[in-house]
């Protein structure tokens, strides 16, 4: 995948757990909805470390600082590369 494309991918599931997250405010006891909510927290935490491993951290928090501060050594993850 290229880096738009994995970047997307975040951007979706990032939406997917929004959006769900809004529906369990008004339906805590929603096992359905917990179980998919776990699942795509799942993917996501997945995509995201996948995007890391290829392009650099996509927020501060996801710096390995054995590396040093390597947040700004990358283009930022909304900026599009060429």
């Amino acid at each position: 995948m290229t880096r738009e494309e994995m970047l997307r991918r975040v951007q979706m599931l990032d939406f997917v757990l929004v959006d769900v997250n809004l529906f369990l405010n008004t339906h805590p006891n929603d096992t359905a909805a917990l179980n998919f909510y776990n699942k795509y927290n799942e993917l996501h935490k997945q995509a995201v470390a996948e995007f890391e491993d290829s392009f650099g951290p996509l927020t501060a928090a996801g710096v390995n600082i054995e590396d040093g501060w390597s947040w700004i050594d990358k283009p930022w993850p909304w900026e599009m590369e060429g």
